[in-house]
């Protein structure tokens, strides 16, 4: 599962990098920090993910109550850091909000698409 998870978040980097530098040759250096920068956001949350993963799984048997109560401070956790770090970029760092939320969605969509390939279209 631990490699599993790894492959995963490898081929979301590879689609980060391909999209920033598709964004570059389309249009401006801008662009491409701005996709990039939102394509980490993304890449942050599939890290994220694969740690909580990993730490559920090394936890080891529980009860129910008990995975519930981490499975929703994970999901908190991750929102929020994604949240920060899109605000910081459309916000603060100045960078391109289109460009910023078409990387984000390029990551998610990689990190789905990662996922499907990795377990298989059934699962």
């Amino acid at each position: 599962m631990k490699n599993n998870a790894l492959h995963v978040v490898g081929i979301q980097a590879i689609v980060a990098i391909t999209s920033a530098t598709a964004a570059y040759f389309l249009d401006d250096p801008l662009a491409a920090k701005s996709v990039l920068f939102g394509s980490s956001a993304s890449l942050s949350n599939g890290l994220m993910l694969a740690w909580h993963i990993r730490e559920r799984l090394d936890a080891g048997h529980r009860e129910s109550a008990a995975h519930l109560r981490a499975m929703y401070r994970a999901s908190l956790e991750r929102y929020v850091v994604v949240a920060l770090l899109l605000v910081a970029g459309l916000r603060f760092l100045g960078f391109e909000p289109l460009y910023v939320l078409a990387g984000f969605v390029a990551g998610q969509v990689g990190l789905v698409a990662a996922r499907m390939l990795r377990n298989g279209f059934e699962s």
